[in-house]
């Protein structure tokens, strides 16, 4: 079976770094927009969390630092981003305050950036996972506000060739509602891997890590397929599809969740797993170099780049990294 290559990228000016930021490409240039940090001090010694709309962009594998290129139409993150023929689709998003329909497709001429509307979900979306199935844009799961008490089960489309249909409704997810799930697309099946349940609590909103799987193909139903290892959340999404595999990269499985204090958390899981997709089984593929949680997955530069995300509860990261298969 081939091993992956871990190759290191600049790191954005965005000190330090974002979690939930915007990441793919528009045509050769990779993109990381949006997001939030801690940028004076640690959450856990009373930090204030600040939102940002900026848009960064690196040219190529051997460009050495990331550009500015514009910002967001608002400052938010912890939406979906699929790159696709057109460029960066951001879907969803959420601030401080509420959670956004909002859709834009992101692009770049003569290297500024332009920013076209596109249409928007039919609700408020945060926290949801999706991937590009064909000439399909599926999103599964998320919240719709920042206080929801449980996470949704639908499951939207958008169908490229005919935009003015708008976001299409598919049916629930046969595994419940979920967030912070990881996603992938082929050609025709979307996969939904893991996540995160809510559930009302004596104390507040219970969390409960998720490691059952799902699969939908365009036309049919859902269909429940092989449980991960164990729970995973949060991982890079779209997780990189390479022939027979899928790839999840590192993750949370709730394991250190409300157990340990945040100061002292050791960083998320750099484990590999893969799915692989005619025998519906998943095997260990050791440690990568990426432990990053809560950012995005693009194919770029011959391979699939990660860049940005939580390294721990309430530490961001700048980092980015190239995944090739040898």
């Amino acid at each position: 079976m081939p091993s992956l290559r871990w190759n290191r990228l600049p790191d954005t000016p965005n000190a330090p770094g974002a979690g939930g930021a915007f990441v793919g490409a528009a045509g050769e240039t990779l993109l990381c927009a949006g997001g939030s940090n801690y940028p004076a001090r640690p959450g856990w010694e009373g930090g204030l969390k600040v939102w940002h709309d900026e848009v960064w962009t690196l040219a190529t594998t051997r460009s050495r630092k990331w550009t500015q290129a514009g910002i967001l139409p608002r400052a938010m993150g912890y939406g979906v981003a699929v790159s696709i023929r057109q460029g960066l689709l951001i879907a969803g998003g959420a601030d401080s305050h509420r959670h956004y329909p909002d859709c834009y497709v992101l692009s770049l001429a003569e290297k500024e950036l332009r920013v076209q509307p596109f249409p928007f979900l039919p609700r408020p979306l945060a926290y949801a996972a999706g991937a590009l199935v064909g000439s399909k844009v599926v999103i599964a799961g998320g919240t719709d506000r920042p206080d929801a008490a449980s996470a949704s089960s639908a499951a939207y489309a958008l169908d490229l060739a005919n935009l003015n249909a708008g976001w299409k409704e598919l049916p629930l997810c046969t595994g419940g509602g979920r967030m912070l799930a990881q996603a992938a697309g082929t050609k025709d099946t979307f996969y939904l891997f893991g996540g995160v349940s809510l559930a009302p609590s004596a104390k507040g909103v219970e969390r409960e890590h998720l490691a059952d799987c799902h699969a939908f193909t365009l036309g049919k139903e859902w269909r429940r397929i092989a449980p991960l290892p164990r729970p995973c959340a949060g991982a890079p999404s779209p997780c990189p599809v390479l022939g027979d595999r899928v790839l999840l990269v590192g993750g949370d499985d709730g394991s250190l969740a409300g157990k340990v204090e945040a100061s002292r958390h050791p960083g998320y899981s750099k484990a590999v797993l893969a799915y692989s997709r005619t025998a519906d089984a998943w095997s260990e593929e050791g440690e990568g170099s990426c432990g990053l949680l809560s950012t995005g997955c693009a194919r770029w530069g011959g391979g699939f780049a990660v860049t940005n995300g939580e390294a721990r509860p309430f530490v961001r990261s700048p980092e980015g990294w190239l995944i090739r298969e040898e």
